[in-house]
């Protein structure tokens, strides 16, 4: 997946951030996409199932994102380390 086509809108990924895909086997955005989507699912029924008192909290929100992304990547939950340009 080192080489990837970025469809508009989407965030580029660095060799760092690429290098935390516990899934090796990943070539395409595509297929990306496809784990991500399957693992927001389980995190929104984790969401569905808990009650959280402060959503603005940190914690809440960490917990929220490795709980979203944490089956795909093993960055889920951290801050971001690097800079994003979201526009050419």
């Amino acid at each position: 997946m080192q080489s990837i086509h970025y469809p508009d809108g989407a965030t580029p990924l660095d060799p760092d951030e690429i290098r935390g895909l516990k899934f090796k086997h990943i070539t395409t955005r595509n297929q990306l996409d496809q784990l991500e989507q399957a693992n927001i699912q389980t995190g929104l029924r984790w969401l569905s199932r808990s009650k959280h008192n402060d959503i603005l909290h940190e914690g809440f929100v960490r917990e929220l994102h490795k709980r979203l992304f944490g089956d795909v990547w093993s960055w889920a939950g951290n801050f971001r380390t690097t800079e994003k340009k979201f526009w050419n």
